[in-house]
């Protein structure tokens, strides 16, 4: 107790000199110290200061898991729709960067609820990677993985995992012109013969766009490497629908994170 107050009162000192103290108020908002943030803010402190990333009090309390700062500082009217250098408010620090062991399940429920981002799917698979196989031809590896149907499977499992994990954080939408963003979505598979088999991997290659002809302002290519994050000796033809399969499934759940936080930083405007 002895502690916070002379805290407090050299905090008083050196406001009374016409000191800054963005800074302080910034770490004690991080650090959750209520009785320091209404010390500051009474006395003339800016309530919307940034540190050098761009985050605001309310920014870091929320990404720390601060909720009764959070509670505070919206109740002094900080503004839950500032964004950081990055393009994220409160809400998405929060849920996609959370830091600290605070509560952050109550930071979200205290902050306004965005809307769905609306997002449509353009997912294909490209042999652009095939380059020779043991068991024929390149274009019979080709016909033999247009037969699986991988741009299929994707779609199947990426939608399940928005369902049932994603925690429903997008509205998947079939046309493109009702869509707030354009997930492209390119399959990869990449195979070499290696003697007693076909070398094989697969890579996906991610792009999002907020309008046709734009930049994409996401642009990732998830496994894939030089030998390949998860190359695998297959001896026939026949082994490259369960491996492909074994390996389109968990590929959803990086790509749908990684989706939905460029979309909350960029494509949505929050209240």
């Amino acid at each position: 107790m002895r502690h916070c107050a002379a805290v407090l009162l050299s905090a008083w000192a050196l406001l009374a000199q016409g000191e800054d103290f963005s800074a302080d108020l910034l770490q004690a908002a991080m650090r959750g110290r209520n009785d320091q943030v209404k010390a500051f803010l009474d006395d003339g402190a800016n309530i919307e200061a940034v540190d050098r990333n761009g985050r605001t009090p309310l920014m870091l309390a929320a990404q720390h898991g601060q909720a009764s700062t959070v509670e505070l500082l919206m109740g002094r009217g900080a503004r839950t729709a500032a964004r950081d250098h990055d393009g994220a408010n409160a809400y998405a620090l929060a849920l996609f960067s959370p830091l600290g062991h605070g509560n952050h399940a109550a930071v979200l429920k205290l902050l306004p609820t965005p809307p769905r981002p609306r997002l449509a799917l353009d997912v294909k698979w490209s042999p652009v990677r095939i380059a020779s196989s043991c068991f024929g031809a390149r274009e019979d590896v080709s016909k033999v993985v247009d037969g699986l149907h991988p741009a299929e499977q994707f779609l199947r499992e990426f939608a399940a995992y928005a369902r049932l994990s994603g925690r429903n954080l997008v509205e998947l939408v079939a046309d493109p012109a009702d869509a707030d963003a354009l997930l492209r979505v390119e399959l990869q598979p990449a195979s070499a013969c290696a003697g007693a088999g076909d070398n094989l991997s697969l890579a996906v290659e991610v792009h999002i766009l907020r309008e046709p002809g734009m930049a994409p302002v996401l642009q990732k290519l998830f496994g894939g490497g030089i030998k390949g994050l998860h190359a695998q000796t297959v001896a026939n033809l026949g082994q490259y629908g369960p491996v492909l399969q074994a390996w389109i499934k968990p590929q959803a759940a990086p790509i749908y994170w990684a989706a939905v936080a460029e979309l909350y930083r960029t494509a949505v405007t929050l209240p």
